[in-house]
């Protein structure tokens, strides 16, 4: 339950980042927060691994809404690293969220540009209790078919312009003290915690609002 970026009111679900990243990009994998700092320590990779092993069980769906409704989530981030790794997988946690439409669900993914999986995550963004964003990079583009439901954030790692339809921006480090991208007049939205550390996921609320 939270970290000091989603602040403390949001509960995580993490997977090992690149094994489970079908959609990843050789962008995303370079700058991949979840390779880095924390996701390191061995405790972490341990607890990584285990989640991972736990979606491999045929009570995954069942255990997961009772720890959901024990726990009281009212925010939950889904894979604050990690991705949906196939379609089973995706299957299962639309299967979740239709059971357990309590909290509000939201994650980012590049799974989008995997078709069969794409077709699972359209019908996350249909549930009023999901929150769906597609990852994008230079490496992506803009996918041709932009489900209702569906955000479009996208990760800057150079001074490239950003889309104009992106509803979100991501800088990494070295680029967050410049000025924030415009096209045109229009000044691009970039994560408010990138400016101000304090801000947390739970404070902002713009990604599951």
């Amino acid at each position: 339950m939270g970290n000091q970026k989603v602040g403390d009111a949001i509960h995580l679900w993490g997977l090992p980042a690149v094994t489970t990243c079908p959609g990843m990009t050789s962008v995303c994998q370079g700058v991949c927060y979840a390779l880095r700092s924390r996701f390191r320590f061995q405790t972490v990779k341990d607890r990584l691994a285990w989640n991972l092993e736990q979606t491999e069980r045929d009570d995954f769906c069942g255990r997961m809404t009772k720890e959901i409704r024990r726990k009281g989530c009212l925010v939950l981030r889904v894979h604050s690293s990690g991705d949906f790794m196939s379609k089973e997988y995706a299957e299962k946690w639309l299967w979740i969220m239709r059971k357990c439409p309590k909290p509000r669900y939201f994650w980012y993914s590049r799974s989008w540009r995997i078709p069969e999986i794409a077709t699972v995550l359209e019908q996350m963004a249909a549930l009023k209790c999901c929150r769906a964003w597609y990852s994008l990079d230079s490496e992506t583009g803009i996918p041709e078919k932009i489900p209702p439901g569906v955000k479009l954030a996208y990760l800057q790692v150079s001074e490239d312009t950003p889309p104009e339809m992106i509803d979100l921006m991501f800088r990494v480090r070295r680029l967050r003290k410049q000025p924030r991208p415009r096209i045109g007049l229009t000044i691009l939205p970039v994560c408010p915690n990138e400016v101000n550390k304090e801000i947390t996921c739970g404070g902002c609320q713009r990604c599951f609002s």
